[in-house]
């Protein structure tokens, strides 16, 4: 199986990409603030910290865009934010350019939660690009009513980390703390808290007929992942 087909195979979420397009950006911030504070003061640490952050950020969105996770106007819109996030941070400094971030997550979260009322929950949509579900089962009453508890939860995790963000960017002396301290507690909440998804999806989802269970859809992707590696190794 070669690389192209084997990636044909995956949900666009586990298509080949480089994994340290999440953590370039923080790493970016992180580095851009500590050498340019040494080097010249604190002001300036800020501004090349934001700056090597929305690059790194704007870079992997790129990435993204090229392995085909394109999703409307999704991939502009985020172009767009991160422009102007790195326009406001380099004019009116740090706290701003992180403020505009936890800004962000009120937004996703109350668009999720909006996304609930209207009856088109944001998870119905993003599902089928991390697992291959197949329209007959998108359509099924069971999917759509677990889709819209999974989108509820999400927009109420979301809604109580921002309380959460503003508190610890009130508490951090630096963008850095907080960055570092937030990117650690938020991967170990929401690491967790895809764990419980995936298990509550996979109970509620085994009653649609057909449908084989969110823990076999894994498992098939697994052993596409794993003929992967062994082509690249061959080759």
């Amino acid at each position: 199986m070669t690389e192209a087909a084997a990636d044909a195979e995956l949900p666009v979420a586990f298509r080949k990409g480089n994994s340290t397009e999440g953590i370039l950006p923080i790493l970016g911030y992180v580095v851009g603030d500590q050498v340019g504070s040494r080097l010249i003061n604190d002001l300036w640490g800020d501004r090349i910290a934001i700056v090597l952050m929305t690059l790194a950020a704007g870079w992997a969105v790129v990435q993204r865009h090229r392995r085909g996770e394109g999703i409307g106007w999704w991939i502009p819109s985020i172009a767009i934010y991160l422009f102007v996030r790195g326009i406001a941070g380099l004019i009116w400094g740090e706290d701003v350019f992180l403020a505009i971030g936890i800004a962000l997550k009120v937004g996703l979260g109350l668009a999720a939660l909006g996304s609930v009322i209207i009856g088109k929950p944001l998870a119905a949509k993003l599902a089928p690009l991390v697992l291959p579900f197949s329209e007959a089962t998108q359509k099924h009453q069971r999917f759509i009513s677990t889709m819209r508890n999974l989108t509820l939860a999400y927009a109420i995790y979301q809604l109580i980390t921002v309380g959460f963000e503003i508190w610890l960017l009130g508490e951090t002396e630096s963008g850095t703390g907080f960055l570092i301290i937030r990117t650690i507690i938020g991967s170990v909440a929401g690491f967790f808290g895809f764990l419980a998804a995936i298990f509550y999806a996979d109970r509620r989802l085994k009653g649609i007929p057909d449908f084989p269970g969110v823990m076999n859809q894994f498992e098939e992707i697994g052993l596409v992942l794993e003929q992967r590696r062994a082509d690249e190794k061959n080759n």
